[in-house]
């Protein structure tokens, strides 16, 4: 496999400073896949979507839990969004580089 082809690996995380406003993950990047976890350390629940994603969107994920996103082709990390119950809670992610 050519140097070129090799996959890299992103490990970050995002803080949603405001409880109930959407933010992005992160600023554009093209990956092949991303894996999403709730911090251990969260009180309430995060919740994983699109621009328009709020509490009301989908059942959000619990302190630890984990959601894998793959894409057939590259998704944006820019395109996927959290938001949290408690102000200044977030995820971990690790996503491998379209």
């Amino acid at each position: 496999m050519a140097a070129s082809e090799t996959p890299t690996v992103i490990a970050s995380e995002k803080s949603v400073t405001s409880a109930g406003t959407a933010e992005a993950l992160a600023s554009a990047q093209r990956v092949r896949s991303v894996t999403i976890i709730a911090k251990t350390t969260n009180t309430g629940q995060v919740y994983v979507g699109g621009s328009d994603v709020a509490s009301t969107t989908n059942d959000g994920l619990n302190p630890g839990d984990e959601l894998e996103i793959p894409a057939d082709n590259w998704l944006d990390l820019a395109d996927l969004y959290v938001d949290v119950d408690t102000n200044g809670e977030g995820v971990d992610f690790y996503a491998v580089k379209a």
